[in-house]
């Protein structure tokens, strides 16, 4: 398992990620309306998705 708290300073690896046009452009949306950037509400969906992965193990 991941440990979150000791995986944030790791280094890290830079990934290219490709998504259909509509899933880019809610996610755009979605950061907008709570006035965040791209990456960061990307980053808290990953982290989300792994902590959900985390508690099912």
């Amino acid at each position: 398992m991941i440990d979150l708290n000791s995986a944030r300073y790791e280094p890290t690896r830079t990934i290219g990620v490709v998504l259909p046009v509509s899933v880019a452009d809610a996610i755009e949306k979605q950061a907008s309306s709570e006035m965040i950037g791209k990456s960061a509400w990307m980053r808290r969906a990953l982290i989300a998705t792994l902590r959900r992965e985390h508690e099912a193990a």
